[in-house]
Parts: structure tokens; sequence; C-alpha cells
């Protein structure tokens, strides 16, 4: 269901909603100007009226949350995809544990908003519009105090709200922060498990959790306190009003049952005030995220407009190779065409992984040529279809092996029987099989398990650019050659780039590349 559709349907049963809770007051007060008054019948169909009001509200609840499964998912892919498509470095400096929190952040606040308090306003408006004529019929003079405590209300909450933007959204980005700082530890299981005791650990974790919670609390003091303020003030003028109908009442000596209508009706206003001026207020977290999402598209990475098919050369004319305003290695040139395998060489900061994340664009590089056009050029997606790059932090999933093999990759059965007689995945079919789960990381794989499983995954997707950086680092030297052996031996249709610590032996390459 769309959202115009859906807020068709939420403002229609908040209109029925509205009507069935403002039923009793103004059945009460048809009643009491009547010659009937009440009667048992009355008091039933009184009761059934309240009854109605709560089946309604549990039908709306159950429309709204089954609409903010597929609004949640809509959003959540949204917000990833254009996380996917952020700048290289921008993804790397800001983290993607803290952009997935930021994601979750506002996924969440949209739901919150669209799904509730952006329908709620609309209730409340209505309740409080009906409520306020109603009492002019009965009193002029409280009606026109009902009226002046509405802008008070919306204005006041107006102001804590501005404030409130700015400090919410410093909260969200110390939170995010936070737990990125926590989790980069969380995550290393095997140190954290060597540790003899955990004190040192959590006075580090004392910075970052003093920002997390120290940023909500400052949040909170203000929001509660400053909401606080105004919802007393609501609850004085109820109050006060009550007592001056009631000390009018005992003086005029009226019919008790307007007081009876009072009571339901004055709450019921302010109830609905403090709704109204609450879920205006929590419109903060909503815009607070659209502007996150509106950074995510700022910083989207540059694409080319030119689609290629194939890539059957790669040229380097690089004078400087940079990070930032650092140089590492200048006068970078070489042309390479299809069975070239070569190896990058040069000293630890030389730049070799960096010259070669230019290859499949994750860097704007224009002194990169694919088939002899500027990369700057050339689609992302085109490119991206036709490299594979490999390094040595190989991406392992929780989910079976075969969810591993084709990690975004179609599913073919044809695939699948080649992989379970793949040589290279002989020893890892000795243990497991396709159905068996992997741990998150890879934990109940071995080193070379897990190097084995990354490039038969990037060799079957038969990319005509194969980029491997530092993959054999982590393995025996057996599991080395029987991967570097089975490169060679399929190289003739596409272009390999090797980076390696360890010398290579010259019948796994044809071409060196030197990184001065």
């Amino acid at each position: 269901m769309k959202y115009r559709q859906f807020l068709i349907v939420m403002i229609c049963m908040v209109i029925i909603n509205s009507l069935a809770y403002l039923a009793p007051p103004i059945l009460i007060q048809i009643w009491n100007n009547d010659s009937i008054g009440f009667t048992s019948e009355r008091v039933i169909c009184l009761f059934v009226v309240l009854l109605l009001a709560l089946i309604i509200e549990i039908i709306f609840t159950a429309i709204r949350e089954k609409f903010a499964k597929g609004f949640n998912i809509k959003n959540c892919v949204m917000m990833l995809n254009s996380m996917f498509h952020l700048k290289y470095d921008e993804i790397n400096e800001k983290g993607p544990m803290n952009l997935i929190e930021r994601i979750a952040i506002s996924v969440n606040s949209f739901y919150a908003y669209y799904t509730g308090d952006a329908i709620k306003i609309w209730s409340s408006l209505i309740i409080i519009t009906s409520i306020t004529v109603m009492v002019f019929l009965m009193n002029p003079y409280i009606a026109i105090i009902l009226v002046i405590i509405v802008p008070i209300n919306y204005f006041g909450y107006r102001l804590l709200n501005k404030e409130l933007m700015k400090r919410s959204k410093n909260m969200q980005e110390s939170t995010s922060s936070g737990w990125q700082e926590i989790l980069s530890i969380v995550n290393q299981t095997d140190y954290l498990k060597q540790l003899p005791d955990y004190e040192r650990l959590f006075e580090q974790f004392d910075s970052s959790l003093k920002k997390i919670y120290g940023s909500m609390a400052e949040v909170n003091i203000y929001a509660q306190s400053s909401s606080t303020l105004l919802k007393s003030m609501n609850s004085i003028v109820n109050i006060m009003v009550m007592v001056f109908l009631v000390m009018d009442y005992m003086k005029l000596n009226q019919n008790p049952m307007n007081l009876v209508i009072y009571t339901i009706i004055l709450p019921l206003f302010f109830n609905q005030v403090n709704q109204l001026t609450s879920s205006n207020l929590n419109k903060r977290d909503m815009v607070n995220s659209k502007r996150f999402v509106e950074e995510l598209k700022q910083h989207r990475e540059l694409d080319g407009h030119i689609d290629i098919e194939s890539i059957d050369t790669v040229d380097l004319q690089i004078d400087e190779l940079m990070i930032k305003d650092r140089v590492l290695s200048k006068n970078i040139n070489g042309s390479y065409k299809k069975g070239d395998i070569i190896w990058i060489k040069g000293s630890s900061g030389a730049g070799k992984s960096t010259l070669l994340k230019l290859i499949p664009k994750f860097r704007e590089a224009k002194g990169v040529k694919l088939n002899k056009e500027s990369i700057i050029n050339i689609t992302n997606k085109s490119i991206r279809s036709n490299v594979e790059y490999l390094s040595q932090n190989v991406p392992i999933i929780k989910g079976t092996l075969r969810d591993n093999l084709f990690l975004g990759k179609e599913r073919l059965l044809e695939i699948e029987n080649d992989l379970i007689k793949d040589p290279i995945l002989e020893t890892i079919f000795k243990n497991i099989n396709l159905d068996t789960v992997i741990l998150e990381g890879g934990t109940n794989l071995s080193g070379g398990e897990k190097q084995k499983i990354a490039i038969v995954r990037a060799l079957y997707n038969h990319s005509d650019v194969l980029i491997l950086d530092e993959i054999t680092s982590n393995i025996d030297k057996e599991s080395a050659n029987d991967i570097l052996n089975r490169i060679t031996d399929d190289s003739s249709n596409r272009i390999t780039f090797i980076i390696t610590h360890d010398d290579l032996s010259d019948r796994y390459y044809n071409t060196v590349l030197n990184l001065y």
C-alpha cells in the first residue's frame, strides 16, 4: 500500500475514531436537554459507543502496523542503497557501523512520524475543534480560555522543537560514533578472549559510553523539563477551570449533568493538546533523518555515462599516486591486455593497494584508461561487472557455504555442480557441504579455507580483470600455490593483477610493475 493511500485510509479511521470518542459527551448533552433523560437503554448505548471506540483503535493499530512493515523495508533498502553508493573514502571515514546505526535510527524516525504522529495530529485537531465548539455553546468564556491554550502550547513546543532539532542531531551523531568505537573492539572475538580481564577495556569504553549516554541525557533533560512545564501549565488550567465550574454550579444550582460533560471533555481536550504538540515535537527526529538522507545523496560517488561490455585493455598513466594530500608513488605507467599477469612490487607504503583500487573505481582516477577510454567516463556498474577485487579481508557472512559461494551472485544449478567438483574446494568438501552453516566472519573455517572460497567465488564470475591484493598472506604455502596455479591456468581471458608480500615465482606472472 502506497503512503498516500495509507494516509487516506488512516484519516478516515481517525475521523471515525474521533467521532467515537466525542459521541459520549454529545449524547449526554442531547439526552440532558430532552424530556426523556437517562434510561438504562441509553446507558447501554453509551457503553456500546465506548466499546466501539476501543475496537476502532485496535483496527487502526492493525492496519498501521501492516503498512509499517513494507514502509520500513522500503526506507531501509533506499538508505542502504544510498550508503552503498557513497564515495569510498566517505564510507571509511564515517564507518560502516556508524552509517548502519544512523540508518536504523532514521528508519524508526520515519516510521514513528509518518505512521503515528502525522496521523495523530489530524485526530487531535478534529477533537480539539469539536470540543471547543461544544464548550462555546455551553460557556463562551471557558471556550475563549481553551482557544488561548492551543497557540500557547503550539508556539511553546515550536520553540522547544527548534532547539531540540539541533541537540537531537548531535545526539544521533554522538551515539552512532560511540557505538562504532565500542563495536570496533567487540567485533574482535579472538582479541577479547585472550585478555586476562576486561578492566582496561571498560576504561577505554568509558569515554564512548559517556559520549552516548551523556548526549542522550542532555537532550532528555531539556526535552522533558520543557515539556513538563507546558503540560503542567495545561494541568493547572484544567484544574482551575473545573474549580470555577464547580463554584459556578454551587452558586447557580445548575444541572449536574453539565459537570459530568465537562469532566469528560476537558481532560480529553487537554490530552489532545498535549498529543498535538508532542506529535509536532517528534517531528524533529524525522527532520534530522531527512537531513541524513540528503547527506547520503550529497556524498554519492561520481558516475560515468559510457557503458562497456568487456575490458580488453588497462592503461595506467599516473604522474602522482596520492591519498588526500600525501604522495605515495610517482610516474606509474603501464599498458596491459588479456593474458597478462602483473606482479605489483613496491615497498610498504608505496601505494600498491591504493593503485589497484583505482581500477574498480573506488576513487576517482584520471590516469586510468579502460579500452583506451578514461575510467571517469565509464559507468561504475559496467566497470564493476567486469572487475573482481579480492583483498586479504575475505568477506565471509553468517549463512550456509552455498550462501558464501554465491555471495552477491546469481545462483545457478550448473555452477553449483561445478563448484562441488572444483579441485580448490576439495579439502573443504571433505568436512562440510553446501548446506553447512558458516559462522560470522568464518570462525569455523581456517584462513586457507576462507581464501579458497573467495578465490573460487571470483573465478566463477569470469571477470575480465582480476585483482588479488595479498590474498595468500594468511595461508600456508601449499594452499597459496594451489590458488596461484589455478589463477595462472585460467588466465588467458583476463588481465590479472597480483600483490603479495612474498617474492613471487616467475611462473605465476609475465610482467612486473614497480612502484617508487
